[in-house]
């Protein structure tokens, strides 16, 4: 009899994980491999499940090699509840040095909608952790579904206290409303950079950071080809997977994971990250999150009518560096080594999760040309002289210079203008015989819409490495210097073209209930995706939910840092005196974001929200409902037949001491918000249901 989806499964101390693919379909009744009471850690990145089927899952785990082996067999068993005197299916797998002795197991003849748990045994008689997973519901089952958002984890010091969080409070929920999977939207490892003295993220010192190794190590390992890459790669998800947060997050939830720059470098696109294309390092990191991060991607089930293109790693048969040249249709680098990379893996696919979700993950990264960002073109990516980091400063564009920028020769019916303004001066537009760009390539985006077209779903839900929503800056209301427009040109502000081509085409062929669920931005934020923004009158589309980092940097505070050759931090955070009478640091940019630049100036001279309110007109983003710039946390979305209700979760950051929270970091606030069902054509409404806890700065 199936065992229910709250049955209490006990962690281990240990937790263990690792990759290699192998089917299990073959049932027997009795085991005939008994584990041993080896103390042995044979498994250290734990276990995990990933992409549920009604019928089929997929399980994976690492298995630590005996001294001199090449070659090891792993016995997997599978049951119906965490005992196993009686095993439902048991099946011997072999990995090798090849897959660094990773397991990836699809595991067939299952029955929906049905908890499963699992575990793993060596050769020697140690035995892994007891993971727990569950299958699909039938495509028409009618039951609510539980969707847990995350993003951004870098390595500790910041430990993943949120999945912590996550766990004990899922475990205390209603039976009836828990969390069903564990979507992850991107940055799951910060990958290795080009240059070993480059400096660490803000937040990140002493640990990993964007180099995902220490500094020491990663000057003594300098990657020089496809191994060296390949090996730097593994080694980060091996570090990463010996958190015991994650590891229980996976050991207890199936995770459905898309990828985002991080995996590979910084800003990535195609084949390039870091100032350069580098299809070597792109390929053996594709080959790393493949062996790390398990999903069905050959196998993968698609909406009918619509064939999936998901297609598992396959090393290219030979790969060297060489410069982007031969840009085709959405500036997609027709350069043999790069099509060789990008082409190693397709992993953009739909999962179906009853008869109200089809969840569409889209590779925002792989097929995309670079931004709308003047810092690149044709010509210098050619001569391998752009120099574009969008995050590390504070460059703004007005929309209708990246609207041009992104149309290249297209622009204006083909007479793209001469000039364009950047950063107040008009110079030579850099893109003017250049492609138009796009952001899912030209087949990802002709898939996706018709995955759009023909979901039966009651809801699509879009999984999206970077959100789609606006945000303008109108920082040169106060300093003239700094200017106002779009800051962070690598996400969809940098495809406006794109965006808008999109949500017209959602519009026009009347689509209902697009949600967009998103990361990256380590902030949580809640808001409508329009057509065009820089429209007098903004066509609103789409609702978008993006969740905060689960222990990346805050955005407030490096936004601060970014801010200070204009004499502006203070619109991101600034001291001030709270009720207790102690000083405390307040996220001013809450309120700079959403009311503008003289509100956020106004708040930090008088401290006085209704003043500063007073003087918010206009607002830069008026579609931007909800904002808060320095926490950690997640998202719990949860779909019905006629409403998507969102609880977004703040956890304390950066530090928690899990000796006095075993629980998890304490919850600053939770906030609530409902969108109902809409016909296609409408206009969506996003409602705020509750604000708990914790006031969010610069809300009234």
């Amino acid at each position: 009899m199936p065992t229910g989806r709250r049955d209490f499964l006990k962690l281990s101390a240990s937790a263990l994980a690792s990759y290699f693919t192998l089917p299990a379909t073959q049932k027997t009744f009795a085991a005939s491999v008994d584990p041993s009471d080896s103390a042995r850690e044979a498994f250290p990145q734990g276990v995990a499940s990933a992409d549920p089927q009604p019928n089929a899952v997929i399980l994976w785990t690492r298995v630590e090699p005996l001294p001199d082996e090449q070659r090891t067999q792993v016995v997997l068993q599978v049951n119906l509840t965490n005992q196993f005197e009686e095993v439902l299916l048991e099946q011997t797998l072999v990995t090798t040095t090849e897959s660094d002795f990773t397991i990836r197991a699809m595991v067939h003849e299952l029955e929906p909608d049905t908890t499963y748990y699992y575990r793993f045994i060596a050769p020697d008689g140690a035995v892994s952790r007891v993971g727990r997973t569950w299958t699909a519901p039938l495509p028409d089952a009618k039951r609510p579904v539980m969707i847990a958002l995350v993003s951004c984890q870098s390595w500790p010091p910041n430990r993943y206290g949120a999945y912590r969080r996550l766990i004990q409070d899922d475990q205390m929920a209603d039976k009836d409303s828990g969390i069903d999977l564990i979507l992850h939207v991107g940055d799951y490892v910060y990958g290795l950079p080009e240059n070993p003295d480059e400096p660490v993220e803000p937040g990140q010192a002493g640990g990993m950071g964007r180099g995902g190794m220490g500094s020491s190590d990663a000057q003594e390992n300098v990657p020089e080809n496809f191994d060296d890459y390949l090996s730097g790669h593994r080694q980060i998800y091996k570090t990463y997977l010996t958190d015991p947060d994650l590891q229980d997050a996976r050991a207890l939830y199936p995770f459905i994971a898309i990828w985002d720059d991080h995996e590979y470098g910084n800003d990535a696109w195609q084949s390039y990250t870091d100032g350069r294309a580098n299809p070597e390092k792109r390929a053996a990191a594709t080959q790393a999150w493949f062996e790390f991060v398990p999903q069905i991607l050959t196998g993968s089930l698609s909406v009918p009518g619509v064939p999936n293109e998901a297609r598992d790693y396959r090393k290219p048969s030979s790969i060297a560096y060489a410069p982007m040249t031969n840009f085709g249709e959405g500036f997609l680098s027709e350069e043999q080594n790069n099509l060789a990379a990008i082409r190693s893996q397709t992993c953009y696919r739909t999962i179906r999760w009853g008869a109200y979700v089809d969840l569409v993950i889209t590779d925002n990264r792989s097929y995309r040309g670079p931004s709308a960002n003047p810092g690149y073109s044709v010509t210098n990516l050619e001569a391998e002289s752009s120099s574009v980091n969008v995050f590390s400063g504070f460059s703004l564009f007005e929309g209708e210079t990246l609207y041009a920028l992104s149309q290249g020769s297209k622009a204006n019916k083909g007479s793209p203008p001469e000039t364009v303004t950047v950063n107040g001066e008009e110079v030579q537009n850099p893109r003017a015989t250049d492609p138009a760009i796009s952001l899912l390539g030209t087949q990802q985006k002709r898939w996706f819409k018709e995955v759009m077209t023909k979901s039966s779903a009651a809801w699509k839900v879009w999984a999206n490495a970077e959100p789609i929503t606006g945000f303008y800056f109108d920082a040169g209301r106060v300093n003239p210097e700094a200017g106002s427009g779009f800051l962070w040109t690598d996400s969809w502000d940098g495809f406006p073209n794109e965006r808008e081509e999109l949500m017209r085409f959602i519009k026009e062929n009347k689509i209902s209930n697009v949600v967009s669920l998103s990361g990256d931005r380590h902030a949580h934020y809640a808001g409508l995706v329009a057509e065009n923004y820089n429209a007098g009158t903004p066509n609103y589309v789409i609702p978008e939910f993006t969740c905060a980092a689960i222990s990346s940097f805050a955005r407030a505070p490096f936004l601060a840092r970014a801010l200070r050759r204009f004499g502006l931090s203070h619109l991101a955070v600034y001291e001030h005196e709270s009720n207790n009478g102690e000083k405390e640091s307040a996220s001013n940019l809450n309120l700079f974001m959403r009311k503008g630049a003289r509100a956020a100036e106004e708040m930090v001279k008088t401290n006085d929200l209704a003043q500063a309110l007073s003087v918010a007109d206009p607002a830069p983003n008026p579609h931007l409902v909800y904002a808060d710039n320095d926490v950690h946390g997640y998202c719990l979305c949860r779909f019905d037949a006629d409403r998507c209700d969102t609880d977004f979760i703040a956890v304390a950051r950066p530090n928690w001491d899990p000796d006095e929270h075993p629980e998890g970091p304490p919850i600053l606030r939770t906030v609530g918000y409902r969108v109902n069902a809409w016909e296609g054509g409408e206009t969506p409404e996003l409602m705020r249901k509750y604000t708990r806890g914790e006031t969010i700065f610069g809300e009234d």
